[in-house]
């Protein structure tokens, strides 16, 4: 499956692009090895990408490439974006700050779960992100449009309100989770999930 990105690291100089090859192989074809593992019949299914997009704190609005939601939802093909929705976890810059901090673990840099992202990347690459203002202009109510070429898609967009941590829960081993921590998190995902299919 191809996102439709224009490749980049193409561009790099030969040696760098060596360099870059020699250290990230044996990763990447670890993480290849265990994703096909896992892919069998998509029919029916839901395709999750993951983005985590920003710009630096007290930007003007459009944020201008290559920050920001708008910029890199129109990286993907048409393809998927023509089938895409949008499930926006609403959380302030400040409250991802604090969980950045929070779930950072020194001793585990490289985890998915409790890797830190530095201060200054949190100010200059997540200090506000450009949701509001793609949903405030879209022209279409519950909906961000997303110029690709000469093409506008208009993707449905809901969002689970996590300015209040419902999440973070999730990084303890399951025996801890409470009840109370489970159900508040279903209710959010079940809410905005619901707007989702409208």
């Amino acid at each position: 499956m191809k996102a439709g990105l224009e490749p980049r690291l193409g561009q790099l100089p030969a040696n760098l692009q060596e360099l870059l090859k020699k250290a990230l192989n044996e990763e990447c074809a670890e993480l290849i090895k265990n994703l096909e593992a896992e892919w069998t019949d998509l029919d029916g299914k839901t395709i999750v990408i993951e983005f985590a997009r920003g710009g630096p704190d007290g930007s003007d609005l459009p944020l201008p490439a290559p920050f920001g939601y708008q910029y890199s939802l129109a990286q993907l093909s048409k393809n998927i974006l023509s089938r895409a929705k949008v499930l926006y976890i609403w959380v302030t810059p400040e409250e991802s700050r604090r969980k950045n901090i929070a779930r950072t673990d020194p001793n585990d840099p490289g985890s998915i779960l409790h890797h830190g992202v530095p201060e200054a990347v949190m100010f200059g690459d997540y200090g506000l992100d450009d949701m509001e203002y793609l949903v405030n202009n879209s022209g279409r109510p519950n909906t961000i449009c997303i110029q690709s070429g000469d093409e506008k898609f208009y993707l449905p967009i809901a969002r689970l309100d996590n300015r209040h941590d419902l999440t973070s829960f999730v990084r303890k081993e399951r025996e801890d989770w409470q009840p109370i921590e489970i159900k508040a998190l279903y209710g959010g995902l079940k809410e905005a999930l619901d707007d989702l299919a409208g």
